[in-house]
Formats: structure tokens, sequence, C-alpha cells
């Protein structure tokens, strides 16, 4: 079953070209003011609606153990700790972030989870771009 969709049905990675009843039965609804239309997939549709979601469910163990990696990293103690927390925090994308600083995501997403240093000069463009600021404690 596909829920409401103009002319195509978008599931992650997955773009579902719609019959052209399909299509019909979606503008009827659209004309009708309803919000929703129940479609029965096609063979091909169910199929590759199948791998699509197969494809996200192999790779869930690993992006799960990722995501704890992040975790783990980001309750560190002490500076690293505090850049990947304000990592975590900010608004952009990681992959807008990592373009504004001009590394890779693989490496920012790397560094985010404790598996990669970033280049001295990559670090100190985060920084700047997280607007943090580094302060000296003085004992007292």
């Amino acid at each position: 079953m596909v829920e409401w969709a103009p002319c195509r049905q978008y599931h992650r990675g997955l773009d579902m070209q719609l019959t052209p009843e399909q299509e019909q039965r979606v503008r009827s609804a659209k004309a009708a003011g309803q919000n929703r239309v129940q479609l029965e997939f096609t063979p091909d549709q169910r199929r590759d609606w199948q791998a699509a979601v197969d494809e996200e469910l192999a790779g869930k163990a690993e992006n799960i153990a990722h995501l704890e990696k992040i975790q783990t990293a980001a309750r560190q103690p002490g500076f690293f700790g505090d850049v990947r927390r304000a990592i975590a925090i900010h608004r952009l994308p990681l992959a807008q972030l990592a373009e504004q600083i001009g590394v890779a995501p693989r490496v920012l997403s790397d560094f985010r989870a404790g598996e990669a240093d970033l280049p001295a000069p990559a670090l100190d463009r985060l920084i700047e771009t997280l607007g943090l600021r580094l302060m000296q404690e003085i004992p007292g």
C-alpha cells in the first residue's frame, strides 16, 4: 500500500514511479479534497520497495553501532568531548558542516565517533564554524 504522493512515492533511496491508474486515483482523491489515498503496489513496485527495505535493514546494526560510538565519544570529558557535543547540537547537517570546514563527510563522521582525528586546520575551522571559544582556566 502506498500513502499519498504526487505521482511518485519516495522511501529513502527509492524513487517509485506510479502507474497511470495510481496517478488517476491520486488526482481523484486530491480533487475530492482528501489528504490520503491508498494504492496497491504492482508486483514490480512491491519488489523494488522490498529491496529498499531489505537494504535499509541490512545496515541497521552497523548504523546503531556507529551511533553508539558517537554517543560514547561525545560523553568524553575535555576538549574533544566538548567539540563532539557541539557538533551534535549544531543545526547544520553533517555533510554541510564537513563542506564548510573543508573535509569529507566521512572524515567528520569518523571524528565525531572518536575513530579519527581532524587535521589542525580543519579543527580550527570547525571551532570557528561552531562558534566555540577556547578559554584557559586559571586555577585559583
